[in-house]
C-alpha cells in the first residue's frame, strides 16, 4: 500500500510537468499549415472572383498599404500582435520594422505580457491599449454598442482614406471556419457586392477572404468569453489627425 501510494505522490508532479510542457509547447510551437476550404459565400482573394473584386473596388487603400508588412501569425495566440504589427509598421513606418515580438515594448507588456498573449490571445479593448502604447490614435467598437449600416460605412470610409486602418474581433465559427475568436484587418471594399476582404493573419490555415458584410457583423456581434463583452472593430489612425472617418474624437 505504502509503495503504491508513493508511486502515486511520484506520478502527480510528472504528470503535470509533462501537461505544462504540453501546454507550453502548443502556445510557442508555429502553427501548422492547414489551407482550409471556405464556406460557399466567401471568395478567395487569390481567386479570379476575388482579384476582379479588389480590381474594382474603389474602397481598397488599406490593402495597399499593409500588405507588404502582413506576416502571418507566428504563435496560436497571436492573432493580435500580427495584425498589431502591419497596423503599427503601415502607419507609423518606424525605422525597424515592428515585429510580432518586438511589438511588446515596455508600455505594451503593461497592457498584457507576451507570455500572457501566447496562451490566451488579445481581447478587442486590450488590442487597442497596446497600439495606443505604440502612439496610435483607436476607437474600439463592441457590436453592442453600434450596427451593421454604421459598421458598412465605417469600412467604405476607412478603406477610402490613407493611414487609417480597420481592425476586426470576429467569431470564426460564425463564418463556417475553424476556430474561435480572431482578430485581422480588412483590406479593402466592395460597394457592388457588400463584401469586405478579410486579410486573415492565419495564413497558414485560410487566404484572405471576401467576406458578406452582413456575414462578418454577425460573426462580430458574438460574446468574447474572455472579456464578456460583444467583440467589434477598431478604427485606426496615424499622426496627429483625431477625428475617425465618421468625425468622431479618437482617444
Amino acid at each position: 500500500m505504502k509503495r503504491s501510494l508513493k508511486r502515486v505522490v511520484l506520478a502527480v508532479p510528472a504528470a503535470l510537468l509533462l501537461l505544462a510542457s504540453g501546454v507550453a509547447w502548443y502556445a510557442f510551437s508555429t502553427p501548422p499549415v492547414e489551407s482550409l476550404p471556405l464556406a460557399g459565400d466567401l471568395v478567395a482573394a487569390t481567386s479570379a472572383e476575388g482579384r476582379e473584386l479588389l480590381m474594382a473596388s474603389p474602397s481598397k487603400v488599406d490593402y495597399v498599404q499593409l500588405e507588404r508588412f502582413l506576416r502571418p501569425q507566428s504563435r496560436r495566440g497571436f492573432c493580435g500582435p500580427a495584425t498589431g504589427a502591419a497596423v503599427i509598421n503601415a502607419a507609423l513606418r518606424p525605422p525597424a520594422e515592428v515585429t510580432q515580438t518586438s511589438l511588446f515594448t515596455p508600455a505594451a507588456s503593461a497592457v498584457k505580457s507576451e507570455l500572457a498573449v501566447s496562451f490566451s490571445g488579445l481581447t478587442l479593448d486590450e488590442l487597442a491599449q497596446i497600439l495606443r502604447a505604440h502612439g496610435l490614435h483607436v476607437r474600439a467598437f463592441h457590436s453592442e454598442q453600434s450596427d451593421v449600416a454604421s459598421f458598412r460605412t465605417a469600412a467604405q470610409a476607412a478603406l477610402s482614406e490613407p493611414l487609417t486602418f480597420l481592425v476586426v474581433n470576429y467569431d470564426r465559427r460564425a463564418l463556417g471556419q475553424s476556430g474561435a475568436g480572431h482578430i485581422s484587418p480588412i483590406g479593402a471594399f466592395s460597394p457592388a457586392t457588400d463584401h469586405v476582404l478579410v486579410l486573415d493573419v492565419a495564413a497558414y490555415r485560410y487566404p484572405y477572404t471576401w467576406v458578406p458584410v452582413t456575414r462578418l457583423w454577425s460573426a462580430m456581434n458574438t460574446v468574447d468569453s474572455d472579456s464578456g463583452r460583444t467583440r467589434g472593430y477598431l478604427l485606426v489612425t496615424a499622426g496627429n489627425r483625431a477625428t475617425s472617418p465618421g468625425g468622431d474624437s479618437l482617444r
